[in-house]
């Protein structure tokens, strides 16, 4: 590209140099050979196929009918969807520009015990919290948690954590400029308001993270260069680990690194599952001990759903759900949706975790059976 383009720049200049990145990701993506097709794909977001909308997803388990378990999806540009296994639009949260989402279960509300879902909400640079069920996404926040924007620029990242040790519930939100703090859930009246008690600084942008219930870990990806863990609970020091393997030391680490999420495989074992853009595939780590690297998956095209590429946020659970998915689920975002090759809006693909865990020598572990967060 010469200067006077450069200077120039516009939409299709820009679409231009997207094209010649996608086509540069695609090629890298070929060179991996554990491939797994999706199962499913949610309604596309209500938004045009050259918006950058869908994001991050969250998967909901309904104990008392596992078939009916929902996935929570954010619109960037306007809310929270709410999915059924099938991928149909169930609820919509107008919500302005929610980036991230995650669900905890449990929390006591109201005499009863409800599961929580936080998210990052961009408009207003705040954390937003809703009551998940089946049919439905209920604001339950006193007021949205503003943030301060010399703290956190842009309410970007966000996971929830719940502290074995102090029996309490916290959200962690991110920001571009590498900020992350730590909020902690607290009743008030029939609402939940927000407390800060953290704050941790990477030195550059930061969006996927998640925290660990079982062993108090937070994961936190620093896009262009690697994964970060550190003690979750809200009074420990922010000392950081890199994970060995999660940096451009890796071959099959392409920045960006974006979505993280972790599969309970019970007694302490589990993956940790990181989105890698720059290869359109999924990196899996063990979440014990030293995180050992295991290597590489990508979705592909099955015979009627497209595959997905430049993922941002992804979710898994190890959890039956019902007769589709029996075996647990991996939620991705698609950057690039397509049907019979015509762009489509975006929309989140749904993996089958025994699928996942075949591809791989010897076999990843598969824990139906295992509610995590009991």
């Amino acid at each position: 590209m010469t200067d006077k383009a450069i200077t120039k720049l516009d939409g299709s200049t820009e679409a231009i140099e997207d094209s010649l990145k996608k086509a540069n990701a695609l090629q890298l993506q070929s060179q991996f050979n554990r491939v797994v097709t999706p199962k499913a794909q949610t309604k596309p977001v209500d938004q045009h196929h050259s918006i950058d909308a869908a994001d991050d997803p969250a998967i909901w388990y309904n104990e008392l009918n596992p078939s009916e378990s929902r996935i929570i999806g954010t619109d960037k540009q306007a809310g929270l969807a709410l999915y059924n296994l099938q991928g149909q639009l169930i609820n919509f949260a107008s919500a302005g520009r929610v980036n991230n989402v995650d669900v905890r279960y449990n929390y006591p509300l109201n005499n009863k015990r409800i599961a929580v879902a936080a998210a990052s909400e961009r408009n207003q640079n705040a954390i937003i919290l809703f009551e998940v069920n089946a049919d439905s996404l209920r604001s339950i926040h006193t007021q949205p948690t503003l943030l301060d924007s010399n703290i956190i620029d842009d309410a970007y990242g966000c996971c929830m954590y719940y502290s074995r040790k102090k029996q309490a519930y916290y959200t962690f939100v991110g920001g571009k400029n590498g900020h992350v703090q730590q909020w902690k859930l607290i009743t008030k009246g029939k609402k939940i308001s927000l407390k800060h008690v953290r704050t941790i600084s990477l030195a550059s942008q930061c969006e996927g993270m998640v925290a660990d219930d079982e062993t108090g870990t937070l994961y936190i990806a620093e896009e262009g260069n690697a994964i970060w863990k550190l003690n979750a609970e809200e009074d420990a020091d922010n000392e950081m680990l890199k994970i060995t393997d999660s940096d451009s030391l890796n071959h099959n680490i392409a920045y960006d690194l974006e979505g993280l999420d972790i599969y309970y495989a019970g007694d302490g074992k589990g993956y940790l599952l990181a989105s890698v853009q720059g290869n359109f595939s999924y990196a899996v780590f063990e979440k014990e001990s030293n995180n050992k690297y295991l290597g590489n998956f990508t979705v592909k095209a099955s015979e009627t759903i497209d595959g997905a590429e430049e993922t941002d946020g992804l979710a898994v659970t190890n959890i039956a759900l019902g007769h589709q998915f029996p075996k647990g689920l991996l939620v991705v975002q698609d950057g690039f949706n397509e049907e019979n090759g015509v762009p489509k809006a975006q929309n989140f693909k749904l993996v089958d975790w025994a699928d996942i865990a075949k591809a791989y020598s010897p076999e990843l572990n598969i824990t139906p059976d295992n509610v995590w967060f009991k």
